[in-house]
Parts: structure tokens; sequence; C-alpha cells
């Protein structure tokens, strides 16, 4: 990604999100020091990536901290030490767990002085309390929360590392990442100032920016505003909106194959905390501490090799939002520039030349382990990409999102997904480790691997899908993967992504109605009077869609679909997927005025609302080193476009005080800053994929302007489905 380090004075304030690790950081430890002496940490599994991303285990062994336990079922021995702390999601099987085992140790313990600590992650629920209460250990065991918020993976990438957002959302309707989310938000709006504007598409777009809003009005309220408007929070100079994309109106993007480099290796070997896992012998732990449990497991972390992948890493930077087409000639590149730095060793003839070179080596020498290590991993990623099975998927793929029908070939490898499933199969992205050194060749037609297809030919062929063709498929992965995907399929057809055509049709018409139903309760009293509520559940569908074929109609209007993309040298963010672009990148680029969504195809009104950028297919924002992007306006004039997707539309404009008397001031004041303004942060709810983030980092060098991802979690297509995904049943 570009830097605008070089920039001019308009970008003094871009925000230092590095930070937030400081901060996460020192949090920790403070919570390690309300018990003195050793300590032992037992950490939930999908917690413990990212606190190995927050601190390292020098740093808590300098607090105490003797031994590092994974929280299991079972007894837990852990010795002499003083204290015990568990950092855990609120779940409350997790709470019986911890509390078996803090009863165990209670009795157990000749210590009466060994102090227990829960911490919950990211906060603690009333739910959760009760269970510690009912099993009796709520008075043995020290309660609180560690606020594990964004955790800045990159310095323009944040993530809260929540698992299962999109399906806690849509299918548990549990809101809590929600929450969740807000309280982040309001962390980054206390170090860089209320976001001036906040935009967006989606219900949980939606209950997300009226909850920032609800928490700015209570926070001006108190202390810190006094109710002065003197007194309010200062407005962001930093940011100049924050763009919340719910998950639900891009359903399209991570189920298709990435093709970005960094996105490849996430499908083909699963990148978790910041890290690929390579299994045998020639492996050794690159961790810098480890969890030490059973002995089995600790053997089998000594045979793993971890690979950690971070812009610390030179080439992995300029490489990992590459086209793959393009990561070859790159490499390439690099190995002969590092030749040639070995063979300056020959032209040093004096003692400084020869000081110089020696004080080169090192860099020398881990450019070129770095260079060795990404050359490996491409040529497995070139050897899966050059089988048939890639190429017929990827065919597949192309042809639906491009509007075509597939042919009797293409349809027939389904057939051939159905007869080759192999219920044993790993699957990368979902936290399993690879048995083998290397993954095998060709992808193992695994039951994500099959639905992934299956969703992606539901949601693009639309009125076209047969519910013959439906029934035939319902039987297929049955018979092949397991009776128990019958809760598989409800669960894809409840959320919309594998709906059945009789389901799907009956589905719109409920959505249609349940709108019509609150549009005509016009006041709070007659909807009160009627018992409706003013806002409609949360759905994926369209609730008032005007075109049948919603996404045949965005991919003429948004120019989705583009013919002549630049897979080396790119100018549009369809690139990240060889000529297909994210609608959820599209979208912010409607509130851009990025002349990259005009087509042909595209009426005179949309063309007139972007923004005069020059040549639409050219890189106008880097002329003269301007900031020529963010968030300048709303939605205005986009109606058609956001009326054929899910959810409601946000925009709302915060202004310093809570006084309506101010909104007119305020939108002045968002125009104004928007200008100085250098980032703009994208928030997506439910997940987000490498190749958006890659999107966005091209859309960052365009716009000269930083465009920064904050995401519940980074998915593949494979992680976004697998909360959905029934597990056998254990015998």
């Amino acid at each position: 990604m570009q830097t605008t380090e070089g920039s001019t004075s308009e970008t003094v304030n871009e925000p230092n999100l590095l930070q937030l690790k400081d901060i996460l950081r020192d949090e920790l430890i403070a919570i390690l020091e309300t018990i003195r002496g050793s300590k032992a940490l037992v950490l939930d599994k999908e917690v413990s990536g990212a606190l190995s991303m927050i601190v390292d285990f020098g740093l808590l062994k300098e607090h105490g901290v003797e031994k590092i336990f994974l929280l299991e079922a079972g007894p837990l021995d852990t010795g002499a030490t003083k204290g015990v702390f568990y950092f855990t999601l609120p779940h409350v099987q997790k709470m019986k767990i911890i509390a078996e085992q803090v009863k165990a140790g209670l009795q157990a313990s000749s210590d009466a002085t060994k102090e227990y600590s829960l911490q919950l992650v990211p906060r603690r629920t009333l739910i959760c309390e009760r269970v510690l209460e009912e099993e009796g250990v709520l008075g043995d065991i020290a309660l609180g929360e560690y606020h594990m918020d964004f955790i800045p993976l990159e310095d323009d990438v944040l993530s809260l590392e929540l698992p299962a957002t999109f399906k806690e959302l849509y299918l548990d309707g549990d809101f809590s990442s929600v929450q969740y989310t807000a309280r982040a938000l309001m962390r980054l709006q206390g170090l860089f100032g209320f976001f001036p504007r906040i935009a967006g598409k989606g219900d949980f777009a939606q209950i997300l920016a009226e909850g920032l809003t609800r928490m700015r009005l209570e926070l001006m309220s108190t202390g810190l505003g006094g109710g002065n408007a003197s007194n309010a929070p200062a407005i962001s100079s930093t940011f100049d909106s924050v763009v919340i994309i719910d998950r639900a109106v891009d359903l399209t993007t991570p189920l298709l194959t990435q093709l970005t480099y960094e996105g490849l290796i996430s499908e083909v070997f699963g990148i978790n905390d910041g890290s690929i896992t390579l299994g045998g012998s020639a492996g050794t732990a690159a961790t810098q501490g480890g969890a030490s449990g059973s002995g089995s497991d600790a053997q089998a972390a000594a045979k793993r090799k971890r690979i950690m992948l971070s812009s610390s890493d030179g080439i992995y930077r300029m490489v990992r939002s590459m086209n793959f087409s393009a990561v070859g000639n790159m490499l390439s590149k690099m190995s002969r520039q590092l030749q040639d730095s070995y063979e300056s060793r020959h032209k040093a003839k004096t003692v400084q030349e020869i000081r110089s070179f020696v004080g080169k080596l090192g860099g020398l020498q881990s450019e070129h382990q770095s260079l060795k290590t990404h050359v490996s991993l491409a040529e497995t990623i070139l050897k899966r990409t050059q089988t048939d099975d890639f190429s017929s998927i990827l065919d597949i793929e192309q042809t639906l999102v491009g509007g075509g029908d597939l042919t009797r070939e293409q349809m027939a490898c389904f057939d051939k997904l159905f007869a080759l499933a192999d219920l044993q199969a790993p699957v990368p992205g979902v936290g399993g480790e690879l048995k083998g050194q290397t993954p095998p060749a060709s992808s193992p037609n695994s039951i994500h691997k099959v639905l992934r297809l299956l969703c992606l030919y539901s949601l693009w062929r639309g009125s076209h899908f047969k519910q013959k063709t439906y029934d035939a498929w319902y039987e297929e992965i049955i018979a092949g993967f397991g009776f128990h995907h019958t809760f598989t399929l409800d669960n894809l057809d409840k959320v919309g992504l594998l709906a059945s055509p009789s389901s799907a049709k009956a589905a719109a018409a409920a959505a249609t109605a349940s709108s019509q139903r609150v549009a005509s309760a016009n006041t709070p009293d007659e909807s009160l009077a009627t018992g409706l509520l003013t806002t409609t559940m949360p759905s994926t569908r369209p609730r008032n869609p005007v075109h049948t074929n919603q996404l045949g109609f965005l991919r003429k209007t948004l120019n989705l679909v583009v013919g002549d993309v630049r897979e080396s040298d790119p100018d549009d963010v369809s690139f990240v997927y060889s000529g297909y672009a994210p609608i959820s990148i599209r979208l912010l680029q409607c509130l851009v005025r990025d002349p990259a969504v005009y087509t042909t195809n595209t009426s005179s009104r949309y063309a007139a609302l972007l923004r005069p950028l020059g040549d639409s297919r050219s890189r106008p924002a880097q002329r003269d080193g301007h900031n020529m992007g963010g968030v300048k306006s709303g939605w205005e004039g986009w109606d058609d476009v956001l009326s054929e997707l899910p959810g409601e539309t946000v925009d709302i404009v915060q202004s310093p005080s809570d006084r309506d008397a101010d909104a007119a001031i305020a939108d002045e004041m968002v125009k104004r800053l928007g200008e100085k303004a250098p980032a703009t942060l994208v928030v997506f709810l439910g997940g987000c994929t490498f190749t958006e983030i890659a999107a966005l980092r091209l859309l960052s060098q365009q716009h000269n302007h930083r465009y920064i991802a904050a995401t519940t979690q980074i998915i593949n297509g494979n992680s976004f489905l697998d909360p959905l995904i029934q597990k056998p049943p254990q015998i």
C-alpha cells in the first residue's frame, strides 16, 4: 500500500492505529498484576491466538506467568502457582467447564491462598454470572472483563477476532457482536474524535449506527460533556467518516475464490492469527512461547512450523495484495535484486566498503530466507491453480457473476463434486491443521467447498434456480456427506445463502409485507396502537426491490464485471477477482463518487453523481499529491441501487452538540473537515476478506487517502460458512 508520508500538510493527522496494541497490552498486564506471585493462564482457544498478537510469552513471564493452558473439559493441574487466570469468551458451556475446574482445584489444593480470576472477553454478561452462581463458584472467583477491542493486525487493518458473527446475527439472533463493535468504535472515537459522518448499508449497520449515536449523546450528557456544547468531545479531523457494511449486503464476495496472493494463501493453507501452520517433522515451533498442555499437544506443536505473515516482512508487504498472476514475476525480480546485492561484495575493496557490506549482510540473509519461504508458498499455490478442478470451479464462478448460463459441462462439475465427497477433507481457514508438509495439489471435496459453489449458484441464478435442481442437490448432499446436513441446509435457507426456490419466494413476499406494514404506521402512537414495531427483523433479502434479478441490475449499474482488467498493474478493484469487483467496495466507491463505478450501461443520472476526477480508468487522485478520496457526501442519488440491496440505509451527520439547531452547522463542518481528513474507516460487520482489504489498499493509492478496514473477523469462504455447517454427531 502506498503510504502518505510524502504528502502535503493536509495529512498530518494520520491515525496511528498501532497504539491500540500498546493500550491492550497495558490493560492485560494491569489485570495480571491483580494477583501477586506465580500465575497460570488458561486461555479459550478462540482467544489465545488474538492474545498472542498483543503480548509475547517473554513479557508474560516477566509478570509472573509460568504456565499456559488451553481451556478444555477435564481436570487442570496448575501446580504450586499462586494464581490462575481464565481468559474466555462469554459462553455458557465454558462457564460450566471453568466452574468444575475451580471446584476441583479448591478441593484438591493444600494452599488455601490460591486465587482464581475469570476475565470475560470482550465483555462480561449476566448469563455467565448466573451460571457461575448456580454452579456455586461465583464467590470463589474474581470476575472481570478484558476489553479486547480492535486489534491492529496491520497499520490499515483492525479486527475484533470474534468468530461466527454472521451466524450469531442472522441465525441465532444474538446481537452482542454489534454491541462489542460499538464499544470498540467508541474507543477509537475517544482517541481520534467523533466521526463527522456515519454512513452504511444493512440492518445491523443501522443498529450499530444508532448505538454509536446513543453512546455519543450519553457521553456528552455525563461528566465529560457536562451537557455543555463547549465541553463536548471534538469532531475528528483524522477520519472524515465511518462506513459500515453489513456482510448481508454482499454475500457473494466471501464465497468466491480469492485471487490475490494473500487471499490464495488463506484459501490453500488457511491464515489464522496472522500466520499459517505447516505440519511435518521439518517444522519447528515458531511461537514466542506457546501453550503448554498435554504431552501429546506439546509434541504435536513441536512438529509444526509456524510462518508469520505481516508487513514486517518486506517481501510479503510487497506481494500480498497483488493478483497471483503477477506474483511470480515480482518474486523473480526480487530474487535478481537480492543476487545483485550479494554480488556487490566483490566490488568492496576498502575497509569502509567491506564494513558497509557486512552491515547489510544480516538484512540480506533475512530477506533471502523470506524470499525462499514465499517462493515455496507460491509454488504450492501455483500447483493448485493449475489443476483442472481449480479451473473448473473458477470458470463456474466467473460465469455466474457474469450473468451467463452454465453449460452442460459446468453443471456436470456439480455431480462430480457430489460423487467425490470427502468427509475427512481438511478445511483451510477454520482452524484445522494440515496433516502434510504441504496441501494436496487438488482441493479436497469438503462440504465447505461444495456449499460455497451451491450458495453462489443460488444467489446469482435467482428466479432461474429451479426447485427440482434444489431438491436433487439436497438429496446428493445428504447421501454424500451425511444426514446431519439437513440442519446445515436449513441454516443456509434461513440466512438466505442457499434458499429453496419455494421458500425464497415466500420470504421475499413476507419481507415486502412487513416493510409495508411498518411504513403504514406513520406515527409512534399508531405503531403502538396496532402492536407494530417501527423496525423489521434483520434480513439478508431486499425488502422493496424493483427488479426481479437484483444482482443482475447491480452488475450493470455498479460495473461489477470488468472485461479488460489489468491484473499486473491494476487500475480497478476488480483485479482481486480477475474481473469482478466486490459489491462492498463498489458501495464505498459510490460514497466516494469514484468514476470507476461508471459504465456505458450506467444512466446519465448516475454518471452525474460521480466526482469529476478525470478519465474513469486513470489514476487521477494521485495528481499533485492531493487528497481526492474520502466520503464528502452521503448516499444521495443512489436510491435505485440501495433499494436492490438488503437492509436499511444509514447516513448520519454527527453534530458537535445534541441540539437539532446545529444540524446545518454540523453538515457544513463535515464537508469542510472531509476535505482535509486523511482517512476513512470502513467497518465490516460479519467478516471481511483479504480481497476486500487489497481493494481498499488500491483505492488508498489511487485517491491518496487512507481507507482503513475494521472488521469483526478476517474470513474466507470456508470460515464464513463453517459456523452454519452442522458438525457430525459424536459417537
